[in-house]
């Protein structure tokens, strides 16, 4: 009897560890397909503006048009069954501008509802091809918390404040280096990454 008590408190014990790496693995994946979805869809649909605009064509891509065509390439992206909540924040084709927000809302492995979120923001430069782009990393404990590109020496422009239960945001730091940035006096030299220090 001491045995079989023993042997299925370790079989539950062992599905919880089971499904505990499953829901933590599984946001992973879903936070990671939709940053590659988002990335790829904008980055097409302002690539296929900037072919317009160089082929001086009479008529250049409605507002319409392109978030229709935002649409179509960022749900050919997503694989994953769940429900997917697109907001254009900022579109303006004169411009060359586009900021997304994608909500994901997903059930994990026990059948609790769960969401991802990912948001992203280009502006097309005109001199796009004369200039590299890089891209700014910022990180919470491991893990994306925001990621943009900018064209060499465009401004580092601070995120929104994380925010860390029973902790306090202090400043972001480079990867590695454990100094405070002063992201106002920074520009884009290089590809960057910046941790979250908390107090």
């Amino acid at each position: 009897m001491k045995h079989t008590v023993y042997g299925i408190s370790l079989a539950v014990l062992a599905v919880m560890v089971v499904a505990i790496v499953l829901g933590v693995s599984g946001k992973n994946v879903r936070k990671n397909e939709m940053e590659t979805a988002l990335n790829t869809a904008i980055e097409q649909s302002l690539e296929q503006l900037r072919l317009e605009k160089s082929d001086n064509r009479q008529e250049l891509a409605g507002y319409q048009e392109l978030i229709a065509d935002f649409n179509g390439l960022l749900l050919s992206q997503i694989e994953s069954d769940s429900d997917l909540q697109v907001e254009i924040l900022t579109a303006d084709v004169k411009k060359g501008i586009l900021d997304v927000r994608i909500t994901q809302s997903y059930r994990t492995i026990l059948g609790r509802e769960r969401k991802a979120e990912c948001r992203k923001s280009v502006i097309l430069e005109e001199y796009s091809g004369k200039k590299e782009y890089h891209v700014v990393t910022f990180l919470v404990d491991g893990e994306i918390y925001s990621r943009y590109s900018l064209y060499e020496g465009g401004k580092i422009i601070q995120p929104e404040l994380p925010e860390k239960e029973g902790k306090v945001f202090q400043y972001w730091s480079k990867q590695g280096e454990h100094q405070e940035c002063v992201l106002e006096q920074m520009t884009a030299e290089d590809n960057l990454v910046l941790e979250a220090v908390f107090r």
